[in-house]
């Protein structure tokens, strides 16, 4: 799922560094052109994390929201494990702790979030208030890091919370508080995944990308099976009727859309740009409405314009301004 990371290789970041203020953010630089493979790699990504949030849906048919999550980070560290291990020796120890800080905030903690938020709210207004994700990557980086901001952007970041309110409040009229307080689920994880997405470019510079991918997925792999082991998943919970289709859809969902997408993101980068990258953020949504529609979810015209100023404010947020 979408962990959008504007994080450099070593080389782009001191690239950039040579020709940028301290404080420029990367990911408001000009998009150039690529090899086709990039554009490839764009939109398979977007399909990808855009489809997690429908195998979330068929995940929760047989666990729990928090078996769900656990389930989904512990099949990803196995899948990243070998990487983990080829680099361990390798890898700042110091970094450690900043490793699992980032796993916690970029990976656990949004996984059962967004697990927990779609017992209630539908994939499609999932997906689209994922896409608050570059907003807040913004405003944790102009509140803690002094990034400049200018108007566009402080309109941008108006425009999609604008958006994400027509989502909440004027989709299903019989229970919007209820909407309400699962659509905060989402929000929160927004939020972790732009704090997150500073944290990276503030501790990991000079970490190779498979490490930033796989170390933070591993660590948080340790609890969660833990955590599985005491929920009495393995003895109780996969013998649950249609356990073993909810088994299939997070498996995809671990190795596809968090373990193997991760390091297709990473290579991606290093094949353009952290801005070219973060483009996937137009494809989730479009995505998740395409696989809600296809899977019966009923949505007002008032949610489909609400997705519209999302992604309008985003862009508004990624363009290049005077303050």
């Amino acid at each position: 799922m979408l962990n959008i990371g504007y994080f450099h290789s070593r080389v782009e970041l001191n690239q950039w560094k040579s020709k940028s203020s301290d404080h420029d953010l990367p990911y408001f630089c000009p998009v150039k052109k690529f090899f086709p493979i990039a554009y490839v790699l764009l939109i398979v990504l977007g399909m990808i994390w855009g489809s997690s949030f429908i195998l979330i849906k068929r995940g929760l048919v047989a666990f729990s929201p928090v078996q769900v999550g656990a389930l989904r980070l512990f099949i990803a560290g196995i899948v990243l494990l070998p990487v983990f291990l080829s680099w361990y020796g390798k890898a700042n120890k110091r970094n450690f702790g900043w490793f699992m800080l980032s796993g916690l905030l970029g990976n656990g903690l949004p996984a059962i979030l967004f697990a927990v938020a779609q017992t209630h709210l539908s994939s499609s207004v999932t997906g689209a208030l994922n896409s608050l994700t570059p907003m807040f990557a913004l405003l944790v980086g102009v509140l803690v890091y002094k990034i400049p901001f200018d108007r566009s952007k402080l309109l941008g970041v108006l425009v999609g919370l604008a958006g994400a309110l027509a989502l909440i409040l004027l989709g299903h009229h019989s229970r919007p508080a209820g909407d309400l307080g699962y659509s905060m689920f989402v929000i929160i994880a927004a939020l972790l995944y732009g704090i997150n997405v500073n944290l990276i470019k503030e501790k990991f510079s000079e970490s190779k990308p498979m490490v930033i991918a796989a170390f933070p997925i591993v660590f948080m792999a340790i609890p969660s099976f833990l955590f599985l082991v005491f929920s009495n998943f393995f003895t109780e919970a996969l013998f649950e009727p249609q356990a073993l289709q909810s088994l299939g859809a997070i498996s995809l969902l671990a190795v596809f859309g968090t373990a193997l997408s991760l390091v297709a993101f990473n290579h991606l980068i290093q094949l353009t740009n952290a801005v070219f990258a973060s483009l996937t953020t137009y494809i989730i949504p479009i995505v998740a409405l395409m696989w809600g529609i296809w899977d019966g979810e009923v949505l007002t015209i008032y949610q489909i314009g609400g997705m519209g100023l999302i992604l309008l404010g985003v862009l508004l947020v990624r363009k290049k301004g005077k303050a």
